[in-house]
């Protein structure tokens, strides 16, 4: 592989995870991990990190000019770096606000990483606890029950978002009746229930902004 052709590999990696974590932070629901896409983008910032410390190392090769190009290539990395944890705190903070509702139910469990999973459980195991002991023990039997409705908080899938198209997706429907459409073409902007356009989201023809 060339120089050129790992540059652009390196470039679409981040232009994915840009959209990723875009999304991530803006959609009311908990997206799919891609394991895949962030094991590429912290492999190379493991990489580029090596190489500019290598470079920085050797004083008698840092020239001035050198010097200021390791600095640009750091703040990349920087940005990388920030993005990457921004991305998985997000995660983290949606998984602490649902783990008793994404613990039972198997489609959500799916979205998460294996590490994500585990933590999900034990924060689940945790409140369920807490619940008990400072609450759920002093109300009748037939009401202790996390499995209650409403007791396990779930994703407003009805939150309202604003969103882009990527390409030309046609008629979205609007309301839950499948009496109200909006055209989307290609690059256009609206605000529009989550619901709507779930799929469109996960299949990539709308990103969230």
């Amino acid at each position: 592989m060339g120089d050129q052709e790992a540059t652009n590999d390196v470039n679409e990696d981040v232009e994915k995870m840009i959209t990723l974590w875009r999304n991530e932070l803006n959609a009311p629901d908990m997206l799919e991990y891609n394991n895949d896409l962030v094991a590429a983008l912290l492999e190379q910032i493991k990489n580029q990190q090596e190489y500019i410390d290598s470079i920085s190392d050797n004083r008698e090769c840092l020239t001035e000019e050198r010097s200021f190009t390791n600095k640009l290539y750091q703040m990349e990395i920087d940005r990388l770096r920030y993005m990457l944890a921004s991305y998985l705190r997000t995660r983290l903070k949606k998984i602490e606000k649902y783990s008793q509702y994404i613990i039972k139910t198997p489609a959500y469990l799916d979205r998460l990483s294996e590490k994500e999973r585990i933590y999900a459980q034990q924060h689940a195991a945790l409140v369920a606890t807490h619940l008990n002991n400072a609450a759920l023990s002093k109300i009748p039997d037939e009401h202790q029950s996390l499995d209650s409705e409403g007791m396990a908080s779930e994703p407003n899938l009805d939150e309202f978002v604003f969103c882009q198209s990527q390409g030309e997706v046609g008629q979205v429907r609007c309301d839950d009746r499948g009496a109200e459409f909006v055209q989307v073409r290609e690059k256009d902007r609206h605000v529009i229930r989550y619901r709507s356009i779930d799929n469109f989201v996960k299949s990539n023809q709308i990103f969230l902004i």
